[in-house]
């Protein structure tokens, strides 16, 4: 299922790259991305650029900024886009978010002792993501479900998560979300406590029988929420938010306040 995405374009590779502009494309808007990519010089990639920007935006396609513009992005450096197109050394080359440089012209190449680093002009001075400064957040991977709840904090995020899991499914679903529910049985009530000050969702699971072994892999699954939703980073830094979740035993379903009436999905308490 296709979900919708984020680009960059610039004029070279490396720290004083000239940015041309960005794009968030909707679901499935991609068309012209291939004929950018088979630009053979600078000036006529900056033309497909323009154009491909323009059409974007008359089409109402995507989300489009254009060079000269705000950075659209909360984070600093092209780090945190989903596919960056350069034009450099007579070829455009994409690399997806924090990995290589690996389309050239739309050919693959294999890794080398030549590779150009993946390294970006910085485009603000601080990241747009609650408490965090730009140099932290460089080498993050940012999870696809971030999106527009970057600014949330633990409680705001908590509610939005409820109302993913619980709430129909409507169009323009992303992919990943759709894969996470298809994990969770349609049955289950969620009890979530949002902790502010140690930056925790903690979810209590209602609608299994005592021993379930099901309840596992639901857990499992909620587990992977900090990932989609907030950022991870390889160096060992602090997450977004972390996951606790428990699965209620049999005295929880009838002594929970919040959950007695079974039409009830979700609810969330704070502290």
């Amino acid at each position: 299922m296709s979900c919708s995405t984020t680009h960059d374009f610039y004029l070279g590779r490396g720290p004083d790259a000239e940015w041309l502009g960005s794009v968030h494309l909707g679901s499935g808007a991609s068309s012209g991305i291939e004929d950018i990519t088979r630009a053979r010089s600078a000036g006529g990639f900056a033309v497909l650029v323009d154009f491909f920007l323009h059409t974007a935006e008359v089409e109402q396609a995507g989300e489009v900024t254009h060079r000269g513009d705000e950075w659209p992005w909360p984070w600093p450096t092209s780090h945190g886009t989903d596919y960056v197109h350069a034009f450099d050394t007579g070829a455009v080359f994409t690399a997806r978010r924090t990995e290589r440089w690996s389309a050239r012209a739309g050919e693959y190449f294999p890794p080398g002792p030549g590779d150009v680093p993946l390294v970006f002009p910085y485009r603000r001075a601080t990241c747009g993501y609650t408490g965090l400064d730009a140099a932290d957040t460089i080498f993050r991977r940012y999870g696809p479900l971030l999106g527009a709840t970057h600014r949330h904090d633990v409680s705001q995020l908590g509610l939005r998560i409820l109302t993913d899991l619980t709430a129909p499914a409507g169009p323009g679903t992303p992919g990943e979300l759709d894969e996470l529910r298809a994990q969770l049985p349609p049955h289950l009530r969620y009890a979530v406590t949002a902790d502010d000050t140690a930056m925790e969702l903690e979810f209590e699971v209602f609608g299994y029988r005592d021993g379930d072994p099901a309840a596992e892999r639901t857990a499992q699954a909620l587990s992977m929420l900090p990932a989609l939703y907030g950022w991870t980073d390889p160096a060992g830094g602090p997450p977004r938010f972390t996951v606790r979740a428990l699965i209620a035993d049999g005295e929880r379903h009838t002594t929970h306040p919040g959950l007695a009436d079974p039409r009830t999905r979700a609810v969330l308490t704070a502290y």
